[in-house]
């Protein structure tokens, strides 16, 4: 009898295994043709970079190019102001990444360890900016920064990342969430200590939160590097277009050559790619973190 009960333990825990072998391989199929569909428009924007033009409108389709034409590269680089839009677009990038991290890192502090009237409210308020459309505050905006002289600069894309505003309302969020996954004691040992508010906030607080801190760059650095809507507003003039309007005017001619116009998209997206690779962990371990206490 036992002998028995033994064997059908055994079947039943082959029939388990062989259950749960065939649920991994399901498992790492289904992950490897999810790979291939995520990666294939990033490999066909490569591959109609590399191509003739020939190539690039023959029907059906050219999977691989005969022939890799590096000089589609040359030719979209001269056909813009490279340099300069290069330049334009770092110049905004940089202040408006700084201040991001700066205005929400203060912000999501505030929120966390500090005690001030409404603070609930005024938190509720934050976070329901993220329901708001962009395209509401446009005219407001637009007529406040038309008011002050500064349409046709680079301050309008630059000052709101100083504010605290520009949809940011989620870095708030994540770096509250970070922030609140700290222990309390070592503020308080903190003040014990002598240290002020803004103290803990720079010697404390700061070195703990890196990976949130690089998360909120990594989102802005992309944000504003990508941006179209608004530089097509307020910058006037081609001395201050960014690299995403000389992609812009390439593409809006009425012959353009589609194989430069992927070779430029694959330059100008080429800062993103590198940057979420460097910083993948942080962003995986920062999204994994905001819910962890509320």
């Amino acid at each position: 009898m036992r002998g028995e009960l033994a064997t059908a333990n055994e079947v039943g825990y082959d029939r388990m295994m062989n259950r749960s072998r065939n649920i991994n391989r399901l498992l790492v199929l289904g992950t490897f043709i999810l790979g291939i569909v995520v990666f294939f428009p990033l490999y066909w924007l490569l591959r109609s970079s590399l191509v003739s033009k020939p190539e690039f409108l023959a029907r059906p389709p050219v999977l691989f190019p005969e022939a890799l034409m590096f000089s589609n590269y040359v030719k979209a680089v001269g056909r813009v102001n490279f340099t300069l839009q290069l330049w334009n677009s770092i110049s905004i990038v940089v202040p408006y990444v700084v201040g991001n991290v700066i205005t929400t890192s203060f912000a999501g502090y505030s929120f966390a360890r500090l005690r001030f009237p409404l603070k609930r409210i005024w938190f509720t308020l934050v976070i329901s900016t993220m329901m708001l459309p962009s395209a509401v505050t446009l005219l407001p905006q637009y007529t406040m920064f038309s008011a002050f002289h500064l349409v046709g600069t680079k301050w309008p894309l630059i000052i709101p990342a100083f504010f605290c505003s520009g949809g940011n309302a989620y870095f708030v969020f994540l770096l509250r969430q970070f922030f609140l996954t700290i222990p309390k004691e070592l503020d308080e040992a903190a003040c014990i200590d002598g240290a002020g508010c803004f103290r803990v906030y720079y010697q404390i607080m700061l070195p703990l939160i890196k990976p949130a801190l690089i998360v909120v760059a990594l989102f802005s650095f992309i944000n504003c590097w990508n941006e179209f809507f608004y530089t097509l507003i307020y910058l006037q003039g081609e001395k201050m277009y960014t690299l995403t309007l000389g992609l812009y005017m390439i593409n809006s001619l009425k012959i353009p050559n589609y194989e430069q116009v992927m070779a430029l998209t694959v330059l100008v997206a080429l800062p993103c790619l590198i940057l979420f690779l460097i910083g993948n962990k942080y962003f995986v371990r920062g999204i994994s973190l905001t819910g962890i206490k509320g």
